[in-house]
């Protein structure tokens, strides 16, 4: 993983192609939130979670590091997947772990460093990267 100068980095993932039972799974996407986090030596303060009817799932977890996220559309095969850490969490560590149980065919990662001072251009800002699985 980039290591960055700034107060953390924020990745947005774009997952295609999952599994729509997975992503209809609401144990299933806490539980690896949970892993992905400890995985990536994140600490745990709090976690949210709604099962949306018929399908589809919003999970959160509150991190001393900051924040992960996932919000799922099984119709679509998609989940968007946010990981915002500051301090010392691998950021990467927690998405290469979902890779690994969600199973994408196809993954778009954008990378954000935060809190780059106010004078940086928005080029400096930010990185994308695509990876097809």
């Amino acid at each position: 993983m980039k290591t960055f100068d700034t107060v953390g980095a924020h990745v947005l993932a774009d997952f295609w192609g999952c599994q729509a039972s997975k992503l209809d799974d609401a144990e299933l996407l806490m539980r690896s939130l949970r892993e992905a986090a400890r995985n990536a030596k994140m600490t745990i303060l709090g976690e949210e979670a709604h099962k949306f009817e018929p399908q589809g799932f919003t999970g959160l977890l509150l991190l001393a590091e900051s924040h992960i996220s996932i919000h799922t559309y099984p119709e679509k095969g998609y989940a968007a997947i946010d990981v915002f850490t500051c301090g010392s969490g691998k950021t990467q560590e927690a998405i290469n772990y979902l890779k690994v149980v969600l199973q994408p065919t196809h993954v778009k990662e954008t990378v954000l460093r935060r809190g780059v001072p106010e004078e940086a251009t928005i080029e400096n800002t930010y990185s994308s990267v695509h990876i097809s699985a």
